[in-house]
């Protein structure tokens, strides 16, 4: 069940640490370059794996309501600074990573935020807010599952319990009245 949740967790991070390096770059660098320099082209390949994330988070939403599971409540507050902190983690480590691929030097905090890179910040806290309100909405979709699937299990007939029978091998030919093809009803009780 920890797994599930923790799938959903990442989709919401991946997709939170996508829209802030694209968005950082559409607002510092402006719109008419919104494709952002060529050291990020590898953004755009990350979108089908962050598709299959996604999916697989709203899969485990619905498997881990209906398996009745219902997650702790973090503070609301709380979850806005995790998630924001993490974005913003994410967001200077990869920065840092693509210093070093691209220059071969290691960037470091002051250069991660120059040329309008301090507008990661602002959106990090927007984006991890918004992350946040995304992992409770889930988890009240979570919940109602729950509750109309152990309303259903309820109202089913209980299960038949006990030992199962020994099975048989009856053939049409030596039991045909089992089956109901017998070409004449049996004889009558006498009288």
């Amino acid at each position: 069940m920890r797994i599930a949740h923790n799938v959903r967790l990442a989709a919401i991070l991946a997709v939170g640490a996508f829209a802030l390096h694209q968005l950082r770059y559409l607002i510092a660098s402006g719109a008419a370059s919104s494709a952002g320099p060529s050291a990020h082209g590898y953004m755009t390949e990350l979108m089908a794996p962050i598709a299959v994330l996604v999916l697989a988070a709203v899969m485990a939403t619905l498997i881990r309501g209906t398996e009745g599971a219902l997650p702790a409540r973090a503070p609301l507050g709380q979850r806005i600074a995790v998630f924001s902190l993490a974005l913003l983690a994410i967001y200077v480590g990869q920065e840092s990573l693509e210093a070093i691929l691209s220059t071969g030097q290691v960037a470091n905090l002051a250069a991660v935020l120059a040329a309008g890179g301090w507008v990661a910040i602002p959106l990090a806290l927007t984006l991890g807010a918004l992350g946040a309100l995304l992992a409770r909405a889930l988890e009240v979709v979570e919940r109602v599952i729950a509750v109309v699937h152990a309303e259903r299990v309820r109202s089913r007939p209980p299960a038949v319990t006990g030992r199962a029978l020994p099975v048989r091998s009856i053939s049409l030919l030596s039991a045909p009245l089992a089956f109901g093809l017998a070409r004449r009803p049996p004889p009558r009780a006498p009288a």
